[in-house]
């Protein structure tokens, strides 16, 4: 075996003895990339899913996430559809990132790194790692009452006006709404 040219020692030591090695977590790889079939892993999706798997190895989301794209947009059955199917979604996201963001605050908190660098600290700094994932949980639960706020426009700006020209077009008299407080 030569040495290279800088008379360096081959597994790139300076003592030349054996490489020393101090990052000893397990490292793992994951592929954030649709399933395609040509990942390295075989056929696995975003969470380790296999392409061919039946319900019990996909999540909801996938299927609520599915659902709200074939949506086709033809009538107003259509867009409460849509906005019901939005607002599933968000809440399960919303559930899902709440847990998590609990289990990493659960998770760091409990760390116990070297004493001059955390101790009492680590339950602090647990929170304020987590907390941006709550954020995340909070805009997944917008998402969901954005769904049924919109739900609720197009029902007042668009189904209620037309259900009352029908009925002045018809002769009837539009049904009693409900009150409180009034006589």
């Amino acid at each position: 075996m030569s040495t290279p040219a800088n008379s360096a020692p081959p597994n790139g030591t300076p003592s030349g003895g054996p490489k020393r090695h101090t990052h000893k977590e397990r490292t793992y790889n994951v592929n954030f990339g649709a399933n395609t079939g040509s990942s390295p892993g075989g056929n696995s999706g975003f969470n380790g899913d296999s392409g061919g798997g039946g319900a019990s190895d996909r999540h909801q989301g996938d299927r609520l996430i599915h659902m709200i794209e074939r949506i086709e947009i033809r009538s107003d059955k259509d867009i409460i559809a849509m906005a019901k199917a939005i607002n599933h979604l968000g809440r399960e996201l919303y559930l899902i990132l709440g847990m998590r963001a609990e289990e990493l605050n659960g998770v760091l908190s409990q760390y116990k790194g070297k004493w001059y660098t955390f101790g009492a600290q680590s339950r602090i700094k647990a929170r304020l790692v987590s907390a941006h994932l709550k954020v995340s949980a909070e805009a997944a639960k917008a998402l969901g009452v954005g769904a049924l706020k919109m739900a609720h426009a197009f029902d007042r700006h668009f189904v209620k006006p037309e259900q009352e020209a029908k009925q002045k077009r018809n002769g009837k008299q539009a049904r009693p709404t409900f009150t409180i407080g009034e006589d």
